[in-house]
């Protein structure tokens, strides 16, 4: 349900799904499917200004927030509509957020790791479908605590590989998530809306975000975790 959970049995050997809605993962996706060359996710401003040091100066920019405010001196935030075409094109986008990429650097000793949210939901379970047997999803959560839009992308993701069908036994936090998803599936935009998190970043005029951050299926593209960054999937298998 949160990302300060994850133990090392957790990731050894499985396929890791991180799912952060709000908005780390859904910048993400957005970012590689405008075009940027990679997604490097960073826990700090010193490992993220490290990296930097040793890239062309037009060939990166800084993203990312804290306390989900922009970084001082960094090119971009943490909301999606910043990383436009023009914007990320062909360049390598450090990524530094408060939990997202926190939840990336506690799961990538993965056997396989991939970035998940709403957008682009049946991407991901498309692909576990096809390569995954052992399965771990991991909530990034909010400020170490568990995130409603989290657990509900969860809920949806195990929905649809179950097939609408919870198999027994599952873990507590995973039947808590599907049942979740089933109470609030019907009238899912309210319930996404009322979360902590949500009504949070409403009230700093970022319902742009939401509008977006919540449309389901809408960007089907896969960020895998190789290497110390996130790229398409289908760009790590035609290399």
């Amino acid at each position: 349900m949160t990302h300060s959970n994850v133990s090392e049995g957790d990731v050894q050997d499985r396929t890791v799904i991180v799912i952060d809605v709000l908005r780390a993962c859904s910048t993400i996706v957005t970012a590689l499917e405008r075009g940027a060359r990679a997604v490097m996710p960073v826990t700090d401003m010193a490992q993220a200004g490290k990296i930097a040091s040793n890239l062309d100066p037009d060939m990166y920019r800084l993203g990312g927030e804290r306390n989900g405010e922009k970084i001082e001196g960094y090119h971009l935030g943490n909301s999606p509509d910043e990383y436009t075409h023009d914007v990320v094109q062909g360049r390598d986008i450090i990524l530094n957020t408060s939990n997202g990429t926190q939840a990336l650097e506690q799961t990538k000793e993965a056997d396989t790791l991939v970035a998940a949210c709403f957008l682009n939901a049946e991407r991901v379970v498309d692909f576990v479908r096809r390569t995954a047997d052992a399965v771990t999803i991991v909530c990034a959560g909010r400020q170490n605590r568990l995130a409603l839009e989290d657990t509900l992308c969860a809920g949806l993701l195990l929905d649809r590989l179950w097939d609408g069908d919870e198999p027994y036994p599952v873990t507590d936090s995973a039947h808590t998530a599907y049942t979740l998803y089933h109470t609030d599936r019907d009238d899912l935009g309210n319930a996404l809306r009322g979360a902590n998190h949500a009504e949070w970043l409403a009230n700093q005029d970022r319902g742009a975000d939401l509008d977006y951050c919540f449309r389901i299926d809408s960007v089907p593209v896969l960020p895998y975790y190789t290497e110390n960054r996130l790229l398409l999937y289908e760009d790590v298998v035609s290399a």
